[in-house]
């Protein structure tokens, strides 16, 4: 019997999916949640799994195609209604009678009032049998963390609506379970190596998303970076003075919490720089919360994974979550919601050396932070005496439709101030 598996819908909003790549080709044969492709939406990238077993009959697309929600996707043969049983057992035994009831697919509305009672409840259980497998309520994107956390979604006793599987569920389950190893990092992009020919690549997924972002950056918001030097002699001492502190609650503190809050305590003299820009409808929205990104260069390019609420949470706290949301977006375990909605955001290749760089904007924001290498140079200090001090460079972008030329130069000096007095942001608990 044929089965056509229609693209799901991954997230709210989301109409359309760019296929990355496919996991599985024609005449595979394929199991209930195995990965079938890969999606990219935004800059999330995400598997989508098999909801039946059968075999791969067609593929509807290439890796660069655009599939709308609930398009044709795959197309599978299946056994008959029992596509997701395990093994063809005996017809004769009253057991496996009631297997296929179990297993039938989403679309078969009799078996699903019976897995559907204990889900609500937090400490229910959901079977382990494989044949139960397909009538776990998860999103593709729920289930790919679960492969990736090496949890059995099946498991996990789902919260939410209708006693759906979410990632908190996972998250929880998991800390029953700390052996759990971690995922493996994604494939990156194919890298060409010299043969004597040329070679073409062709640029899908997380890749062409954001050429298509820069290019609509450029294009759309007229850029001006200001630059200012700073004196990172305090900082690098609180900073090395308060690494063993972090150490012991299990945190590594690195430079990009103290810009972090720099960044939030400056937006409250500047609030026009925390803002969206929508210039269809000549519209400023300047933004309550500073929910700021954080441009993370990974396997399979660039994203920015974003820390909520910066205003309300101490350089520690803040330390702790970009550890968690870095280890994460490295091994493609971010969730959507986790990669957007920042009102600003901060890049720097300083860890690589760069001394200056001239970033782009994140569209709909108007500003960004641009952080460099720290390196000591000789400076000249008081009494025109000759010092050696560590020394970095800020270079702020601004869609200057927005921000004037002297209001990014007086945010940006209010930055420089706040790091070459770092002692006042650990005051900023709140």
């Amino acid at each position: 019997m044929s089965f056509v598996f229609p693209m799901p819908e991954v997230g709210e909003g989301v109409v359309e999916a760019e296929v990355a790549a496919w996991k599985v080709a024609i005449g595979d044969t394929v199991e209930v949640d195995q990965p079938l492709c890969e999606i990219t939406t935004d800059k999330a990238s995400l598997e989508i799994s098999s909801p039946r077993a059968g075999v791969v009959r067609q593929l509807f697309g290439e890796p660069g195609d655009i599939i709308k929600v609930h398009a044709p996707l795959v197309e599978l043969d299946v056994d008959g209604a029992t596509g997701a049983e395990p093994a063809p057992a005996p017809a004769a035994a009253p057991a496996p009678a009631a297997v296929p009831a179990a297993a039938a697919a989403p679309p078969a509305a009799a078996p699903a009032p019976t897995p559907a009672p204990p889900r609500p409840s937090a400490g229910a259980t959901t079977s382990s049998d494989p044949a139960t497998r397909g009538a776990t309520k998860a999103t593709p994107a729920v289930r790919r963390h679960a492969r990736e956390m090496d949890v059995d979604v099946a498991e996990v006793p789902g919260t939410g609506p209708g006693g759906r599987v979410t990632h908190d569920d996972l998250t929880a389950f998991a800390a029953r379970a700390p052996d759990a190893p971690l995922a493996k990092a994604p494939v990156a992009l194919p890298q060409v190596t010299s043969s004597g020919q040329d070679e073409v690549v062709k640029i899908v997924g997380i890749r062409r998303k954001i050429a298509e972002r820069m290019v609509a950056a450029k294009q759309t918001a007229p850029h001006f970076t200001y630059v200012e030097e700073v004196d990172c002699t305090r900082l690098v001492d609180v900073r090395e003075r308060l690494k063993a502190r972090a150490q012991a609650h299990g945190v590594k503190l690195t430079y990009l919490p103290f810009f972090a809050k720099a960044c939030s305590v400056a937006f409250r003299q500047f609030p026009n720089v925390n803002a969206w820009m929508d210039a269809e409808r000549s519209e400023l929205t300047v933004k309550a919360d500073h929910h700021i990104g954080f441009a993370t260069d990974t396997p399979t390019g660039l994203v920015v994974p974003v820390v909520r609420h910066v205003q309300a949470k101490s350089i520690l706290q803040l330390a702790a979550e970009l550890q968690d949301l870095f280890e994460r977006a490295r091994v493609g375990r971010c969730t959507r919601e986790e990669l957007s909605g920042s009102t600003f955001t901060i890049t720097g290749v300083g860890s690589i050396g760069g001394v200056l760089a001239t970033p782009i904007l994140n569209l709909p924001e108007v500003g960004i932070l641009g952080t460099n290498a720290i390196r000591k140079r000789a400076v000249v200090g008081e009494g025109d005496r000759l010092e050696v001090r560590p020394m970095m460079y800020l270079s702020n972008s601004f869609d200057h439709r927005i921000i004037d030329g002297a209001v990014g130069a007086r945010f940006t000096a209010r930055l420089k101030e706040l790091l070459e007095d770092p002692e006042s942001l650990l005051l900023e608990l709140a």
